[in-house]
């Protein structure tokens, strides 16, 4: 990717963003490799490091920890190891133990969730951990980055006979401190060290009634430091056994260096992979931290970002508890340049810098801080003119600066090109300049490229309503109160409120009446039409606010009256339903009634039979319309259950919602949105990828699914032969 001028970093503040993100990461090298990140040229690079962030950033959405990716580096080991007779030392492979324990970690890790972690494990696959290697290490050295003393049986045998020596040098100098004490020779203190041997301090009076060897003497020469004789020999022994000790280690660590050396090369890329993790990890906690994400990313040249931040400008203000307004734009083919006007200190350049700074964050691999529905794209350059760059070791004037700038422009710039000219035709005669910044205007359009220009001059704003493919906007400015609103409004230029800003700023009126008697009257009639133009779209977003908000309160009301009526309808209905239900028991219970009165009367068998058969004859009336009732009423209640989940399909769902599945009722965490695929986490390690339409948010109020009662439904008369103990069920009809 193409970037000019040389300092656009600098101009785009993207250095303050690569130093906050640094800060998150754990090793020395992966904070370098931010703060040297610049954009990739390679497409398929910069997908693979959106995605591998956008994986990190996913799972810690799901208020899940992704695990820690410090690591002691250990690069200087490993290219030790390469060296054939080289040994490093044994706190060198105390720390390759302690990170190749972390690689082996993390890959286990990334293995158990590759589910969640496609892209990023995919980077690691190839490089499986090598358990021969912290064995191996294990085997030698202990967890305190010691050599263990069964490393080998001669190490073994050398420290116990030192321990040996060691306690034996110990009761003789114990009876040497308290001979020479009784002696009263001995200083205020009794012992020191020197070159590694306990010696006496011996009052300098008395050092020729101690045998032994003289270690020197204090400053003052007040008190001589003597090896008494009886530790000599013994001290002698310890010597030559610690050298033995370390002649010993070094074999040890020589003999483990030729086991570790066909290795090296594995271990150096083991630790770059670490390298990458913690690279990574720390742009999904800046992510995270600064509510960024991975926005669509378009084929097609065309940008629309919504409720978009400037990262630098909104780090500072939340320092300073200021709140910071969201930018929301669009370029396309049919509106590829925006010229952008307005007052000074209005927002101007901080969203030309905002759409400069998201793309380069984009093509570096960093996710943006922009709603996700925004879309954004890909582009080969990236040349933008902000700031005074002039530059007086090459004695160039500030004009002559932003002509050079403007040369390169002119020769390179083409479609897949964005440009940023700030200030544009500035630092020269206002109406030479501007009538040379039409003609470049008119030249850059023609190339196709993207871009936003922002301008004081009412020639290239009227330019730019007639050119295809540009469009005004102006930055709001409340006239009343003197203060921007920093929202930008596309569609016509904007005022720079010049003597409105100078009013507010102490200048005196009679200044600024001298000064407006001096401009030409068409320039204060385009400069009055411009203001008056702000006023109006002002006036009409203030009508326009509070037309939606008594908007807002009809259809509030209008909800309300809805509601109201619904549960009164459905009160009626349900009353009316009691009614019919009523109705019918009242009927039958006088059928069944008049039945029993008839039973009653009768006195022959053959009458109470045929009472009988009247009766059953009703009970197989009646359940027939009672199997039609429950028919019905399971279907309305199938059709509202239906409707309900439908319209639950429908509903809005983010990453970290709760949903439930349909079919299977299990209950789940959304942890990934990719397009219209949807990652669920179902606990225990398991998720599911599943299409919207599969699964609705689990604390939506959802109707029970109806059961339909299985029963006998017809009955006949009880047959003579029956068996008394079955002479009260019905048989089959």
């Amino acid at each position: 990717m193409e970037l000019y001028p040389n300092n656009l970093l600098e101009s785009l503040d993207f250095n303050f963003v690569k130093k906050a993100v640094s800060n998150h990461c754990s090793s020395t090298e992966s904070k370098r490799r931010i703060l040297e990140l610049t954009p990739f040229s390679d497409s398929t690079t910069i997908y693979q490091e959106l995605e591998t962030t956008d994986e990190i950033l996913a799972y810690i959405l799901s208020d899940e920890s992704f695990p820690s990716t410090q690591f002691t580096e250990i690069t200087e080991t490993a290219n030790r190891l390469r060296i054939k007779g080289n040994v490093p030392k044994t706190k060198a492979f105390a720390e390759l133990r302690s990170t190749l324990l972390v690689y082996e970690s993390l890959f286990t890790f990334l293995k158990k969730k590759k589910d969640r972690f496609e892209i990023l494990f995919g980077t690691m696959v190839e490089l499986e951990p090598n358990p021969f290697l912290t064995k191996s290490i294990d085997v030698k050295i202990d967890e305190r980055g010691e050599i263990r003393s069964n490393a080998s049986k001669e190490l073994a045998s050398i420290r116990n006979s030192l321990n040996k020596s060691r306690a034996a040098a110990d009761r003789i100098f114990a009876r040497a401190v308290k001979k020479y004490r009784d002696r009263g020779v001995l200083a205020e203190f009794d012992e020191t060290i020197s070159e590694n041997r306990r010696v006496l301090a011996i009052q300098s009076a008395y050092k020729g009634q101690v045998p032994g060897i003289f270690h020197g003497s204090s400053s003052k020469s007040s008190i001589a430091y003597i090896e008494p004789a009886e530790t000599v020999e013994v001290n002698n022994e310890v010597a030559k056994l610690q050298d033995d000790e370390k002649q010993e280690i070094r074999r040890i660590l020589k003999e483990l260096s030729e086991k570790l050396r066909p290795f090296a090369t594995p271990i150096l890329q083991m630790e770059q992979k670490l390298i990458y993790l913690d690279f990574t990890r720390a742009k999904a906690l800046f992510a995270y931290k600064q509510e960024c994400c991975l926005p669509v990313i378009s084929d097609e040249k065309k940008i629309a970002l919504i409720e978009a931040y400037n990262p630098v400008l909104k780090i500072l203000n939340d320092q300073k508890g200021k709140p910071t307004i969201p930018l929301n734009l669009k370029l396309n083919q049919d509106h590829r340049i925006l010229v952008i006007s307005g007052p000074n200190a209005g927002g101007k350049s901080i969203t030309l810098k905002t759409l400069g700074l998201l793309n380069l964050m984009l093509q570096s691999g960093l996710l943006v801080p922009v709603h996700p529905d925004s879309t954004m794209t890909l582009f080969s350059r990236i040349y933008a003119d902000i700031g005074d760059s002039q530059s007086i070791e090459n004695e160039l004037s500030t004009y002559s600066s932003k002509l050079q700038k403007m040369k390169h422009f002119l020769e390179f710039a083409d479609d897949d090109t964005l440009l940023l000219l700030d200030e544009f035709g500035s630092g020269s005669d206002p109406e030479l300049g501007s009538s040379l910044a039409q003609v470049f205007l008119e030249k850059l359009n023609s190339f196709k490229v993207f871009g936003i220009f922002t301008t004081h001059y009412n020639d290239i704003k009227a330019l730019a309503a007639k050119l295809p493919g540009v469009q005004n906007g102006a930055m709001l400015f409340d006239k009343k109160n003197l203060n921007p609103q920093y929202v930008l409004e596309v569609g016509n230029p904007g005022s720079s409120y010049t003597f409105e800003v100078a009013g507010k700023s102490g200048i005196p009126h009679h200044i600024i009446n001298e000064a407006k008697g001096k401009t030409s009257k068409e320039t204060l009639q385009v400069d009055k039409l411009l203001v008056q133009l702000q006023d109006d779209k002002l006036h009409l977003e203030k009508k326009k606010n509070q037309l939606n908000q008594e908007l807002t309160k009809l259809r509030k009301l209008e909800r309300e009256r809805k509601s109201t009526i619904e549960k009164l309808e459905e009160k009626l209905s349900k009353q009316s339903r009691q009614n019919e239900e009523n109705d019918r028991i009242i009927y039958w219970g006088q059928r069944f009634q008049k039945l029993v009165d008839s039973w009653m009367d009768q006195t022959g068998k053959k009458d109470k039979k045929e009472v009988v058969s009247r009766f059953i004859g009703i009970l197989n009336q009646r359940s027939g319309e009672t199997e039609q009732e429950e028919k019905k009423t399971v279907s309305k209640a199938q059709s509202r259950r239906a409707k309900q989940i439908n319209e639950l399909k429908e509903a809005p769902v983010k990453v970290g919602d709760q949903v439930k599945i349909i079919e299977s009722g299990i209950k789940g965490n959304i942890i990934e949105i990719k397009r219209d695929k949807y990652t669920i986490s179902l606990g225990a390690n398991i998720s599911t990828t599943v299409n919207r339409e599969q699964f609705i948010p689990a604390t939506a109020k959802l109707e029970n699914a109806p059961k339909v009662k299985k029963r006998k439904k017809t009955f006949a008369p009880q047959k003579k032969n029956s068996p008394k103990n079955q002479g009260d069920k019905p048989s089959k009809s």
